[in-house]
């Protein structure tokens, strides 16, 4: 069947039209060509059209005359540079463009060490729109499928293999409309395999979606389908990096209009080859640097990117909004999840990755970011991987509008198995959720979670064979939340929750010494979060992992329930304030610590501190100078250590009932004074640890309780 080249333009019937164009083995394959000024009108009715083009392979190259492999066509199975237009009805455009093979190089038998080089594979497309397409009103499907071709194989021991073609699904620089209806856009891609040399080449990009026009769904339940695969490098001797996969990547407008819309991107990194130079391939389930709207309905955005893995470098993210982009869902109850994961080696997974801003506007909203390492580290050093759920940066701002709404970040550090030579490889970080920009969830009655689990180093190896000589590595960090933005819940009645994890050290060999454990943070704070006015809840609850064993064991990391250099304000309404930390013997727990203020408005509120060690519940509870205030009502406050606690205005009560009264040292206490001032110091072991308070009127020991003015 031969290629469909417009003009001559083409008007159909009322009736169900079927345009077929195919183009084989040519340079260029173009299975339907709509030059500019053409025209493609098939009227009402359930039309189909149909594209396939697929690129000639490339000649191999010539000793003699020194050619090299010729590369390999570029295969697209529509070309739109004029107006193509299905009309009303419920319509089907189905396309395939696979890029041609890349000619090999050829050896010279005289010189096993010259020949020539291989071709390059050809880029293939499914749909390349650069004019209007426009399918009308109805429930209309679009489906493209855009393969690269193969690098030929290079020729001799040194002369290069030709380059990997890239994949494109459909690739939007113009006008892409679906009009009214519910409609299907989905463009899958696989990028092609580098050709076989010394060095390697690398796996081409494979893009389900590329748009840098305008692509509009049109009002309706529409659903948006990208997924990409990148392809895989070739064998060398210094590896090759694994091809780049991209679910949508939007460089320009895309409008999904009003209805309940889903928009999936699938990302997928190649796998890199075996050599331990070689970089895994990056996936990306959406990227976005412009505008990316789903406008108002129950929308949903799923983004999931997977890493190839490597021992070097490689990246898995969900969603990554840019700089000075934005994604809005409009009104509705609106779904955001991003989901990044490596199996191996990955340095950076996150989740859902903001600079720009993200608006989900009014409604319950939920926002979900999820990372996942399974294996962290890379085989030639001890460096770790960094997982984080959410990660909102430097100016970048999320805001999920009026409504009871959900954010929540899971960051998985990975267990690392793959330390260099002797000494393990660290475990990586876990965050549930980062944000150093501007974090907004509105009004309404949110809840915001963070969860963050650090990694278990590795034990010590030997000549990349582990557990056999060496040091044990150190485990990941562990955080819950870690804020050093503006992270508001704004009023209504929240809850914030952050939980952190470290992991354990790695045994070391024998007469080698173990690594440290983990730092875990439930909740830390540098800038400031501020839950609005209602009965909100804070809970902070952090575990630090455990040492190595080894001739010199690890050190059992410490543990921050609220690690606080900021400013926490609860607002108005009856707030509860709990830091709980978790370690083993050696290590610190603290369930709040910092330099900075907790403040927690007027009303009836309650801050507790608590710490254990060795299941052994601890005297010392908060440290580092932390400043509270409990503003006016009867507030509650349970804990003891360096700090201070102002009571406020109302009937206050001071929980110390860890100790009996007569552990402890009153000063400063004077019957009568409005302020009800007072120093309280505990000798633990030699070292005298003050707190300091005022405005409390009841004090509560292990052995009974007092009031202020029978203190001294």
């Amino acid at each position: 069947m031969p290629r469909l080249t417009i003009p001559p333009n083409f008007t159909g019937t009322a009736g169900s039209d079927t345009l077929v164009g195919e183009d084989l083995n040519k340079f260029p394959a173009i299975g339907i060509d709509i030059l500019t000024g053409g025209f493609i009108f098939t009227g009402s009715g359930k039309d189909t059209i149909k594209g396939n083009g697929t690129g000639g392979e490339g000649r191999d190259g010539v000793i003699g005359k020194n050619v090299n492999g010729s590369e390999g066509g570029t295969g697209t199975g529509i070309s739109n540079s004029g107006n193509l237009n299905a009309g009303s009805g419920d319509d089907v455009i189905i396309s395939k463009g696979i890029g041609g093979r890349g000619g090999n190089g050829v050896n010279d038998f005289d010189d096993p060490n010259s020949g020539t080089s291989g071709g390059g594979g050809g880029t293939g497309t499914g749909i390349s729109n650069s004019g209007i397409l426009n399918t009308g009103l109805g429930n209309d499907t679009i489906i493209s499928n855009g393969t690269g071709g193969n690098g030929g194989n290079g020729g001799g021991r040194f002369l290069s293999g030709g380059y990997s073609g890239y994949g494109i699904g459909i690739s939007n620089s113009g006008k892409l409309n679906t009009g009214g209806g519910n409609d299907t856009i989905a463009g899958t891609a696989q990028g092609g395999t580098g050709g076989e040399d010394y060095l390697g080449v690398n796996g081409g990009t494979g893009t389900g979606i590329s748009n840098s026009g305008k692509l509009n769904a049109g009002d309706g339940n529409d659903t948006i389908t990208g997924t990409g695969q990148g392809g895989t490098g070739s064998n060398g001797r210094f590896g090759s990096e694994g091809g780049f996969g991209i679910g949508i990547s939007n460089t320009g407008q895309l409008d999904t209009g009003d209805g309940n819309d889903t928009i999936t991107g699938t990302g997928t990194g190649a796998a890199d080859t075996d050599d331990s130079f070689a970089v895994g391939g990056t996936g990306t389930g959406i990227i976005n640097s412009k505008k990316l709207d789903t406008g108002d309905g129950e929308d949903t955005i799923i983004g999931t990117g997977t890493s190839g893995g490597g021992p070097d470098s490689t990246n898995g993210t969900g969603i990554q909004n840019m700089k000075g982009a934005t994604i809005t869902t409009g009104q509705g109850n609106d779904t955001i999840t991003g989901s990044g994961k490596s199996l191996v080696y990955s340095v950076f997974v996150i989740g859902i990755s903001n600079d720009g801003v993200i608006d989900t506007g009014n409604g319950c909203d939920i926002l979900t970011g999820l990372a996942n390492t399974t294996i962290g580290g890379t085989s030639i050093d001890t460096g770790t991987s960094i997982s984080t759920g959410i990660g909102n940066y430097g100016q970048g701002t999320i805001w999920t509008g009026l409504g009871n709404d959900s954010i929540t970040g899971t960051g998985q550090g990975a267990n690392n198995e793959n330390g260099y030579y002797y000494n393990g490889g660290n475990g990586g970080t876990g965050t549930g959720i980062s944000n150093s920009g501007n974090l907004n969830a509105g009004d309404g009655n949110d809840t915001i979670t963070g969860t963050g689990q650090g990694g278990n180093g590795d034990r010590g190896g030997k000549n990349f064979d582990r557990g056999n000589d060496g040091n044990g590595a150190n485990g990941g960090t562990g955080t819950g939340i870690s804020n050093s933005g503006n992270l508001n819940a704004g009023d209504g009645n929240d809850t914030i929750t952050g939980t952190g994890q470290g992991g354990n050290g790695g045994n070391g060999g024998t007469g080698f010494n173990g690594g440290n454990g983990g730092t875990g943070t439930g909740i830390s704070n540098s800038g400031n979060l501020n839950t609005g006015d209602g009965n909100d809840a804070i809970t902070g609850t952090g575990q630090g992992g455990r040492g190595g064993t080894g001739k010199i064991p690890g050190t059992n990391a410490t543990a921050h329930g609220i690690f606080n250099d900021g400013v926490i304000d609860t607002g108005n309404g009856y707030d509860i304030l709990t830091g709980q930390a978790t370690a083993t013997i050696g290590g610190a727990a603290y369930g709040i610590y910092g330099k900075g203020t907790i403040k927690t408005g007027d009303g009836n509120d309650k801050i507790t501190a608590t710490t254990t060690i060795n299941e052994v519940q601890e005297k010392v509870t908060i440290g580092g100078g932390i400043n509270i205030d409990l503003g006016t009502g009867n507030d509650y406050f349970k804990g003891f250590g360096t700090g201070t606690v102002d009571g406020g205005k109302g009937f206050d009560t001071l929980d110390l009932s860890a100790f009996n009264r007569s552990e402890l040292t009153f000063s400063g206490a004077i019957s009568g004074n409005a302020l009800n001032p007072a120093n309280i110091s505990f000798n633990n072991n030699e070292d005298v640890i003050t707190l300091s308070t005022k405005g409390f009127e009841n004090f509560i020991f292990a052995d009974g309780s007092l009031c202020y003015s029978t203190l001294v």
